[in-house]
């Protein structure tokens, strides 16, 4: 472990710093971890990935913390490790911006919900509530909701062998 390493520790769902985000101190996301942060904010929510810089004067009004996987902060403290940190929350919001760009919400809905499964797993996902999801590409929750049974269809149907599929066909016509 770093010895920047902000508590030492690695963080789970249920030990939610954003004291350490609102202090105003700038951390990073271990690049060593493969999780990711979603932070709601009052009117809108932001996806983080590990390498990226949180807290400083970005997430003082963060309302709540969501982890993805295993998520450890630490302390960018030379100017190249910040640099790399503010590089990688640019490369996040444009991320973001690129779903946004679709005019559908469905299809920026299903788009969110696909680009997180796949990172972090369907399990993992689902234990985020809705409007979180939402307010990450500007969607009403219904619409995160309607993705969601895309989704799992989707997975459903993927596990099936083509027997299993064949059969169901069958029976839709019958």
């Amino acid at each position: 472990m770093n010895s920047n390493t902000a508590n030492s520790e690695t963080i789970g769902r249920k030990n939610q710093p954003i004291e350490l985000l609102k202090s105003g101190q700038l951390l990073a996301l271990s690049q060593h971890e493969p999780g990711g942060l979603i932070l709601q904010k009052p009117y809108h929510a932001e996806f983080v990935n590990a390498g990226s810089a949180v807290g400083g004067m970005f997430d003082t009004q963060c309302v709540t913390l969501y982890t993805l996987g295993a998520v450890e902060f630490t302390v960018p403290e030379s100017t190249p490790e910040r640099q790399v940190a503010f590089q990688q929350r640019m490369d996040d919001i444009d991320a973001m911006q690129q779903l946004c760009q679709d005019d559908s919400p469905l299809r920026r809905a299903v788009a969110i919900v696909q680009l997180l499964c796949e990172r972090f797993g369907v399990t993992e996902v689902q234990s985020i509530p809705n409007d979180v999801l939402a307010k990450l590409v500007g969607v009403l929750p219904g619409t995160v909701a309607i993705a969601w049974q895309q989704q799992l269809s989707e997975v459903k149907n993927a596990d099936k062998t083509p027997t299993d599929a064949t059969m169901d066909a069958r029976l839709a016509v019958a």
